[in-house]
């Protein structure tokens, strides 16, 4: 027995027949195992056919059962039930486990009662004997099954996880465990949810043929009915069942799966054999748990698919809008063009027109024309400040060293006249010793002068505009502070949009074309830069921006 403990099952049934018969002297010796189907199959020993039927009677009874003489026993003595013509006395004793009786060990021979009580008994200790080393090596089995199917699954995750492209995981899926299950054919068929119609997509052992011509409505076949119903189906010799469709005449068992996700069954997983009653429960259960990874793995292949083609859409739909903006920039960048030689044309006539050139002017002349001077002025600013703004944008080809207290200092002098005019004080805190940025000179001055134009324009007579310039760090920061309208607080982003007024009326109010702060942030980011505002309703606004300071070119480098 210890002996036996160490070999496969084949071999113990092998080995304690042998033995029992050597000490025993039984002319027939035979062993039988309960399957998971519950029949019984013979495993060792000889002489076996024929006594199946009494090994299954000692397995339900669960007792030993001994027929002193068979020839005078009614149940085998019936033309369907016969025992070999030989045998006139039996013994059969049931192998008890932890899990219950698990097989039957019979003893036959040839002469009238020719069992005595030891033979029972030697029987019986043998039985017990052998129902151990049988529960060891079945826990044992179970255990390297379940290590097996541990590293079966892994191996399967390994797989479908190193792609996301749908034909590639189905097809690592089918191939991976027609190897880990030894089956001849794999397959996964998807349902379309429009026809619903199952197709295969994949399968591995299977030929072309039957892959291609494989479609089956929800219900029809063993597929159909596993998507419709979503459970498992086994069907241990397809022979035996009714109305089976056949793809391939050589399947002769096949076990069917469900492929779920989220309580939705989107196709099923299907292995299958040649030979009947080839998968068992375990290959129920890890061919289901096989189908669990394999769902989620081709839902993120479609996911994955589905987002590489937005992707494309969107990359397409991006170049299109790049193409687009910049057929607009051209159009408004010559349209801008065409516009400057009319306009200077109409200005300068006009300017004749008033100074007496053309002769002399009535008054509703004079100020016909001094309304028509000042709109293709403001026509001309707007030509202007679109002209800017797409300057501005484009990053400074050349950048050199700035001081910005000496770019504030100079707009600074650029609108002191306009800023008396109106009555408003101008302060600048604008330290020598500043840090310099790296820019373009006259770009970083239209900021200066666009922002103080707007904190002139706001700001009401007696009020005060402050400049500042400190080193921040990293960058040198400008400031802009007035004392003007503010801005609420929900459109401090939208005004450095193009176009975009404060309210309604402000244009009406304060005019302007709806460019300046647009080309400050084209500006200023153009150099690596930021802007923002401070500001409350009513309360005044401070407009600052930073630009990144000036480094000395690497020597190594150069």
């Amino acid at each position: 027995m210890a002996e036996a403990s160490t070999l496969s099952m084949d071999e113990i049934a092998s080995y304690a027949t042998s033995a029992i018969r050597q000490e025993l002297g039984f002319e027939h010796l035979s062993w039988w195992m309960i399957t998971d189907q519950g029949t019984m199959k013979p495993i060792g020993g000889d002489d076996k056919e024929g006594f199946s039927r009494f090994a299954s009677q000692v397995a339900e009874q669960e007792i030993l059962v001994k027929i002193e003489n068979v020839s005078q026993h009614p149940r085998y003595t019936a033309a369907d039930d016969p025992l070999p013509t030989d045998i006139q006395s039996i013994l059969g004793v049931p192998l008890f486990t932890s899990s219950g009786v698990v097989g039957v060990i019979v003893a036959g021979s040839t002469d009238v009662d020719a069992f005595t009580d030891a033979d029972e008994r030697v029987m019986s200790s043998a039985a017990q004997q052998l129902a151990i080393v049988i529960d060891n090596v079945r826990q044992h089995q179970e255990t390297e099954r379940e290590l097996a199917e541990i590293s079966a699954l892994y191996s399967l995750a390994q797989q479908i996880n190193t792609s996301l492209n749908t034909h590639e995981v189905l097809d690592s899926i089918v191939w991976s465990l027609k190897h880990t299950m030894g089956c001849r054919g794999c397959s996964i068929a998807l349902l379309d949810p429009v026809e619903d119609v199952l197709e295969i997509r994949t399968a591995a052992g299977v030929e072309h043929k039957w892959e291609k011509d494989f479609k089956l409505r929800l219900g029809e076949g063993i597929a159909g009915r596993v998507a419709l119903e979503g459970k498992s189906i086994y069907v241990p010799d397809v022979t035996e069942q009714e109305d089976f469709i056949f793809f391939d005449q050589s399947v002769r068992s096949l076990l069917t799966v469900p492929l779920t996700l989220q309580q939705r069954v989107i196709g099923a997983l299907t292995v299958d054999s040649d030979q009947p009653e080839a998968f068992t429960e375990a290959d129920e259960r890890l061919l289901t748990i096989a189908a669990t990874q394999a769902a989620i793995a081709i839902e993120n292949a479609r996911l994955y698919a589905s987002l590489e083609q937005r992707a494309q859409n969107l990359a397409e739909a991006y170049a299109e809008l790049k193409k687009a903006d910049r057929i607009k920039d051209e159009v408004t960048q010559n349209v801008s063009h065409e516009l400057r030689t009319p306009l200077t044309f109409v200005k300068s006539y006009v300017e004749v027109l008033l100074d007496g050139g053309a002769g002399p002017l009535s008054d509703e002349q004079r100020d016909y024309l001094t309304i028509v001077a000042e709109k293709t002025g403001v026509v001309t600013r707007l030509v202007n400040d679109i002209m800017a703004l797409q300057q501005a944008e484009q990053s400074p080809a050349r950048r050199a060293p700035v001081s910005l207290s000496e770019l504030a200092r100079k707009a600074l002098r650029g609108c002191a006249a306009t800023a008396e005019k109106s009555g408003i004080a101008l302060v600048g805190h604008l330290p020598d010793d500043i840090a310099l940025i790296a820019g373009d000179l006259d770009k970083l001055l239209q900021v200066f002068d666009n922002l103080l134009g707007n904190a002139i324009k706001f700001s009401p007579e007696g009020g005060q505009i402050t400049v500042t310039v400190e080193d921040t760090g990293t960058t040198v920061q400008a400031s802009v502070a007035d004392q003007g309208i503010g801005i609420p607080r929900d459109q401090h982003k939208l005004i450095f949009e193009r176009f975009y007024q404060v309210d309604g009326s402000a244009r009406r109010r304060f005019g302007g074309t709806g460019l300046g702060l647009a080309i400050v942030k084209g500006i200023v980011e153009a150099h690596d830069g930021q802007v923002w505002v401070e500001s409350e309703h009513g309360k005044g606004s401070t407009f600052s921006f930073c630009i990144p300071k000036y480094q000395e070119p690497d020597a190594d480098r150069t």
